[in-house]
């Protein structure tokens, strides 16, 4: 009777589960309010705009989530991981380090949702979670997008695009060798740090890992929902409203006044305010033109992505990354995720305005 009584949670406890749903949950019904009185919102537009995509992502999210719930329930970080293993084990990062950064080289859904994972079952602490976020978001997600970035880049800014190309891949390696010294500075050397290197026989199952799978999926995938969808709305929303239009045309002010040319300023313009293949296509004119030598239009072109890619993140990643993590958190690394890429293309192209420019083509 004691011991029923000592693992029982306190009413309040039980309750904070109900009473967040039912806070998120009014949330949501009067930004479903707010986005259909919006003016102009057609049917049409508002199953394109905001059904299709919101349906899209929590299809993903549960994919991601239900992918990386079975990979914890069968133990299969240790496999995931050996490939990396040197370099993490350098880093001094655990084996779960290495098996979500194989992940983030397919999905980045499925990396975040894993790192959320070990985290909250106590196998990684929040700074290890937060630079393994951060290391994925190096060369993983560089490479993830370069297929489909590549085909766009090249054919219209031929030469620029491939130097463009070729200073994001020096950055995204930047950033992921200052994470690496970091951790390998900070972390403490420890037995299971890095086991992935070794390639061990395949670790049991856990007793019961796959019979709970199902509720433990269904708990998670219920608190992704409830923060995704209220998060989605409200960035919809402010679509709509004409704030990230806002955003992108006083950032693309404030670079023009401070730094561009009014040729290269275009670019920039056109990278910020309207999409990235509209800057490539303003780009690749301009230089045809002769109006921008080779090495301003890649500059243009890395300035634009510094501009225009902070508020897409915020954009189209929020959502999902307060699902995922929590809104605090998820805004927290995406913060830190931008302001680290940034900083990373900062250094690699002061170098190549400043001394490069005259090596290439």
């Amino acid at each position: 009777m004691e011991a029923h009584l000592k693992n029982r949670k306190p009413k309040t406890e039980n309750r904070k589960p109900v009473l967040m749903a039912v806070v998120l949950a009014g949330v949501a019904a009067f930004l479903v309010y707010e986005v259909l009185t919006v003016p102009g919102l057609t049917p049409q537009k508002l199953s394109r705009g905001l059904g299709l995509p919101l349906l899209r992502l929590l299809f993903y999210m549960g994919v991601g989530l239900l992918i990386g719930q079975v990979i914890e329930s069968l133990n299969w970080s240790a496999r995931l991981g050996v490939w990396a293993g040197p370099v993490l084990r350098w880093g001094r990062l655990k084996t779960e380090c290495g098996a979500a950064f194989t992940a983030a080289f397919f999905s980045g859904i499925l990396a975040n949702t894993m790192l959320m994972t070990f985290y909250q079952e106590g196998k990684l602490s929040r700074r290890e979670m937060t630079c393994t976020y951060l290391l994925n978001n190096g060369l993983p997600v560089y490479l993830l997008h370069l297929p489909t970035t590549f085909f766009i880049i090249l054919p219209l800014t031929r030469q620029a695009g491939l130097i463009y190309l070729g200073l994001g891949l020096a950055a995204a390696l930047l950033r992921s060798a200052a994470l690496l010294v970091y951790t390998h500075l900070r972390f403490p050397a420890a037995p299971g740090r890095s086991a992935a290197v070794d390639p061990a026989p395949a670790p049991a199952r856990k007793p019961g890992g796959l019979g709970e799978l199902w509720p433990r999926f269904r708990t998670r995938f219920s608190r992704v929902v409830l923060y995704t969808i209220p998060i989605y709305l409200l960035i919809f929303l402010l679509t709509e409203k004409g704030l990230f239009m806002w955003l992108r045309e006083a950032m693309a002010r404030w670079v023009t006044w401070r730094f561009l040319p009014v040729e290269a300023a275009s670019v920039v313009i056109f990278s910020v305010a309207a999409e990235f293949t509209s800057g490539m296509a303003a780009a690749g004119a301009l230089m045809d033109a002769g109006a921008l030598t080779v090495p301003q239009t890649v500059v243009a072109l890395m300035l634009g992505s510094m501009v225009a890619t902070p508020v897409r993140a915020l954009r189209h990643q929020l959502p999902s990354h307060a699902g995922i993590f929590s809104p605090a958190l998820g805004m927290e690394l995406l913060i830190m995720s931008q302001t680290l890429r940034i900083a990373s293309l900062i250094a690699v192209v002061i170098p190549y305005w400043a001394w490069g420019r005259d090596w290439f083509f």
